[in-house]
């Protein structure tokens, strides 16, 4: 039974039959990892931060994937509104004047940064929903996401990576299928928690 780094470790080593394998898991652990933060989108990937528009941006954090909503709050970190996604050759061709022009209402990425437009009269707090990429499994971070509530997911994408390594195009077909199979089961126990309860409502009942 897969519940930690270790236990998927022994798991992987097991089931391929092959002792001389048992310095490399880790590397497959790893690869299967980046394999699943490439593919899945899910709530358990969701990270709420604080940041601050300083100069008409803010720096991403390091472990960000994708952003799901902005938005500018007051001080106490209150949600006020929403800021709309735009590529940045909008935002830089609508709001081109690096200068004072009023309250933040769009943004765009740029590089490792996030640019607003009109470009803020002062500096606006806001919070961050995003998709990130976890602490990845080690010696010292034995358990996350994975291990905890899907163990076959991170089993299967493991395997992928050692029937790549070991040349063995059975075993990489079916692992391919298996771990494909999983992620849409992930993804679709995500939507439907998301709609649980009825519908989300974007106003008071």
């Amino acid at each position: 039974m897969i519940t930690d780094y270790a236990s998927l470790q022994s798991a992987l080593t097991d089931y391929a039959a092959r002792t001389d394998l048992s310095t490399v898991v880790t590397t497959f652990i790893a690869q299967g990892e980046s394999r699943i933060y490439r593919k899945a989108r899910v709530m358990d990937m969701e990270v709420v931060a604080a940041e601050t528009i300083t100069n008409g941006s803010f720096a991403l954090p390091s472990d960000y994937l994708e952003m799901r909503n902005l938005y500018v709050t007051d001080a106490t970190g209150a949600y006020l509104y929403e800021l709309q996604r735009k590529s940045p050759a909008w935002l830089r061709g609508t709001y081109g004047i690096q200068s004072s022009q009023g309250t933040p209402q769009y943004y765009a990425r740029e590089a490792q940064n996030i640019v607003v437009g009109p470009y803020p009269d002062a500096s606006y707090p806001v919070s961050m929903l995003y998709y990130s990429r976890l602490a990845s499994l080690s010696n010292t971070n034995t358990t996350n996401w994975l291990t905890t509530k899907n163990p076959d997911f991170i089993f299967a994408a493991a395997m992928v990576e050692l029937a790549i390594y070991t040349q063995d195009q059975t075993a990489l077909q079916y692992w391919e299928g298996k771990f494909t199979s999983i992620l849409s089961d992930v993804q679709d126990a995500d939507k439907r928690e998301r709609m649980s309860g009825g519908a989300p409502s974007m106003s008071p009942a």
